[in-house]
């Protein structure tokens, strides 16, 4: 995550902070838009499965 990425994360998470908000959800919440960011990225990337694909796995993990 870039640093102006970060800055427009952490200004959108500030936004909706409650009073009762607790650090660890925050963290919980910046990470969660860095993992969606790099789901992006991989999928620019042509680097996702196929839902095919993914069942075939699936199979052969739950064996």
């Amino acid at each position: 995550m870039s640093g102006i990425k970060i800055k427009q994360s952490l200004l959108e998470i500030a936004n909706r902070v409650k009073p009762t908000t607790t650090i660890e959800e925050v963290y919980e919440q910046l990470a969660l838009l860095a993992d969606i960011e790099n789901s992006e990225e991989q999928e620019k990337q042509g680097k996702v499965f196929t839902h095919k694909e993914v069942v075939k796995k699936a199979k052969k993990w739950l064996k």
